[in-house]
């Protein structure tokens, strides 16, 4: 009989691969509740139109990468894949607009898409994402990248780029867009089947084209920056400000589009150089107008930023991380009845605890507790347990002393 193995694609974390990603999540979670967000989670599964309505039916996500399927009732229902979406049904659905005038949230878990995996890029993916929702201001904007530096800041990450753009407003897109299908009408023979298709559908898709032969064309499209409004240019301007002022260094991409059509004004998107092809390790923009898709018009600014967790776990590198327990029991044969009273009542003090419950040598279990990156380890000997007694041995510096069971958790330290 053939093995099942994982679906392609997808990933067993096992042991110290499941530590890495819980360690990153918990880093993550700290320093978005130094800035003030708090979580939401939303299902793994949605009504497809909310990502067809929301991200926008020509984007390569829409087209070519949902996984959809029908349930019983005929409804057709895709795993997300991506969070802001999800979170802004969340938002309006639970009318979370009326409870503060800027909410502050932040999701992690699991997205899904349909792409040829590689190493950086799965059908299964996490992801980590912060969003602002409720001030046009371009401070807000400014926030959410040194945000996204702060973790890597944080996480020890360096050879860093990042790359920022404005892909302006519903006011100068009108003339943006019909600029670039001035200056691609007469290569359009040249280009690739999907750029054609998307000249006539959603002309500033083009830029997120990844054919290479494609490129020296789309290389000539003219900057956004020459064609946005009143409004999006001094935003455009402070959110450089902003940044030059913090010392950050950045570049202007005018073809950074990223691949969602929900994006106004900033796009941005940071990369790690180490990482080759697959490089980009978050990104993120302002999207003022999607509320607005699903609450019958009414819309809130808004910003946000995503992390794709498996490509920081690469860029960091194959550093261990080694799940620890505070202490293992060492029972001998005679005093195995006293293990699991033992386990209970430092557990019951608040220390993580295991054992070998075959009760195997002792030198068999020590070994296991080095392994499981014990603390300590309590041994049950027959004479000190009869006397309610245990050897307390600190696994680091290898000293031991003769306490009272009762003591023992209060000086596991």
């Amino acid at each position: 009989m053939e093995a099942i193995t994982a679906v392609r694609g997808t990933n067993d974390l096992v042991y110290a691969q499941a530590a890495r990603m819980l360690a990153l999540e918990n880093t993550l979670r700290g320093i978005a509740h130094k800035y003030g967000y708090e979580e939401i989670r939303t299902p793994v599964f949605e009504h497809t139109e909310l990502f067809t309505r929301g991200i926008g039916e020509d984007t390569d996500i829409v087209s070519k990468e949902m996984f959809t399927f029908q349930d019983r009732g005929e409804r057709s229902l895709t795993l997300r894949p991506e969070g802001t979406a999800s979170m802004v049904r969340a938002f309006v659905e639970h009318h979370l607009f009326a409870e503060r005038g800027i909410n502050k949230i932040f999701y992690t878990g699991a997205m899904y898409r349909a792409e040829r995996p590689q190493k950086g890029r799965y059908r299964e993916f996490h992801q980590f994402g912060v969003e602002v929702i409720g001030s046009p201001s371009p401070l807000v904007d400014a926030e959410i990248i040194l945000f996204n530096l702060d973790v890597f800041k944080t996480l020890g990450l360096s050879g860093l780029t990042l790359t920022i753009n404005s892909v302006g407003c519903p006011k100068c897109n009108p003339a943006y867009l019909a600029a670039l299908r001035e200056t691609f009408k007469n290569d359009l023979p040249s280009l690739c089947e999907t750029c054609r298709t998307r000249y006539d559908k959603n002309v500033l898709r083009m830029l997120d084209c990844k054919v290479e032969s494609c490129q020296p064309i789309l290389a000539k499209a003219p900057a956004f920056s020459d064609h946005l409004c009143d409004e999006c240019k001094p935003h455009f301007e402070t959110v450089k400000q902003e940044l030059a002022n913090a010392g950050i260094q950045f570049t202007v991409n005018p073809r950074l589009v990223r691949g969602l059509d929900y994006y106004t004004k900033t796009a941005f998107e940071i990369s790690a150089n180490m990482l080759g092809a697959q490089n980009a390790v978050c990104g993120g923009g302002r999207y003022d107008n999607l509320i607005g898709v699903f609450n019958n018009g009414k819309s809130f600014p808004a910003m946000g930023s995503a992390f794709g967790l498996e490509r920081i776990l690469l860029a960091l590198g194959d550093a261990e991380t080694k799940n620890t327990i505070d202490v293992f029991v060492v029972a001998f044969k005679e005093t195995a009845d006293k293990l699991m009273p033992t386990l209970s009542m430092l557990r019951a003090a608040g220390r993580s605890a295991n054992a070998d419950y075959n009760v195997s040598s002792i030198k068999s279990q020590l070994k296991t507790a080095d392994k499981l990156g014990a603390k300590y380890t309590l041994i049950l000997g027959p004479e000190e347990a009869a006397a309610g007694e245990c050897m307390l041995r600190n696994m680091t510096d290898k000293t031991e002393k003769r306490v009272k069971i009762a003591d023992a958790a209060g000086m596991i330290v």
